[in-house]
């Protein structure tokens, strides 16, 4: 159907709720305004990514995959159940036995990694130390600047997966990439979003990546159009899953 059908067709229903059932009008404007948020601003595009559904991610043939999901009361800032659940899809799609994440938080997506990786896999996860007074780059958001001088970062990882974990305390503009390089299965760049931290974040997590190995980024969506923007104009040409605010790309 084109555009024009498409605005008639709207039009005309619209006049019959506006009749009929008035307060039905919110729902209607509310999920084009949602829509219009996602392609307003050519920089911000979401349509403009290759976009995959969940299902895409699951193998083809052979063995089925067992997810494991740690279910955590609603956290601010962290991952929806589904997005759990294609964070670990893309792990398994990657054969992760080595994965590094830049910004802990309170941890609830390491956890998630940590229940579905073998027991002698090497996982890193990093975020600022707990004294941390400032950053190297700025970030103008005040919710965001909270949040990454919080303290506590990992607090809801059960103590029984804190072992097999390794907390970095360290800036990620300060943080050297260069002894990972090309030995990391899967990056997770979930840390501050700012234009610069999130290209900083990015560039080191894809030099750690081996060759086949996936990076993944959390919050791809309008609220956060520095993720946006960097991804539309980087090389790594990402992919959003439909339904979330994940991206991946695989190094060739």
């Amino acid at each position: 159907m084109n555009s024009g059908l498409k605005v008639l067709r709207l039009a005309t229903r619209t006049l019959k709720l506006a009749i009929t059932r008035p307060a039905r009008l919110s729902h209607v404007f509310g999920t084009a305004l949602a829509a219009s948020d996602e392609v307003i601003c050519r920089s911000t595009d979401l349509l403009r990514f290759r976009s995959v559904a969940v299902e895409d991610l699951l193998p083809d043939a052979g063995e089925v995959p067992i997810v494991k999901l740690a279910l955590f009361p609603k956290t601010h800032a962290s991952l929806s159940t589904l997005e759990a659940v294609c964070l670990i899809l893309l792990i398994k799609k990657a054969k992760a036995a080595s994965i590094f994440e830049f910004g802990t938080y309170k941890g609830v997506s390491i956890t998630q990694c940590a229940l579905n990786l073998p027991e002698d896999s090497r996982i890193y996860t990093l975020d600022l130390p707990e004294q941390a007074s400032g950053v190297r780059f700025a970030i103008p958001d005040p919710d965001e600047r909270q949040i990454a001088l919080e303290p506590k970062k990992g607090s809801a990882v059960p103590a029984a997966l804190r072992p097999r974990i390794q907390f970095l305390k360290q800036d990620s503009a300060r943080f050297d990439a260069q002894s990972f390089a090309g030995r990391m299965d899967f990056v997770f760049v979930d840390g501050a979003h700012s234009a610069d931290y999130v290209r900083n974040d990015s560039e080191k997590g894809w030099q750690m990546l081996r060759p086949g190995g996936i990076i993944a980024w959390h919050d791809c969506r309008p609220a956060d159009p520095d993720v946006v923007a960097y991804l539309l104009q980087s090389p790594f040409n990402p992919i959003r899953i439909g339904g979330t605010s994940l991206a991946f790309a695989i190094k060739p």
